[in-house]
């Protein structure tokens, strides 16, 4: 249970803070089904769209999020955090 708690943030993901899970979540490109890592998928597909250097930067910030919360995961696995 700590480590499925460990994959989620407060701040939810970009655009949808009442998502918390940073490593399966739906896509604002995909109606019908789930993403892995769905920030960086939207950030990444938003980034392609628009080409600049903004979006790119996004896509950097949901990738730092996403190894965050599987270092917080490991940590908990590890016995290092409970």
């Amino acid at each position: 249970m700590m480590t499925e708690r460990a994959f989620t943030e407060w701040e939810g993901l970009s655009g949808r803070p009442w998502y918390k899970h940073m490593i399966y979540g739906p896509s604002l490109y995909n109606d019908y089904g789930a993403e892995v890592y769905p920030g960086a998928d939207d950030a990444i597909q938003t980034a392609k769209k628009t080409n600049t250097s903004e979006s790119w930067q996004s896509v950097q910030h949901e990738i730092h999020r996403i190894a965050r919360v599987i270092s917080q995961a490991a940590l908990v696995l590890s016995g290092g955090l409970t």
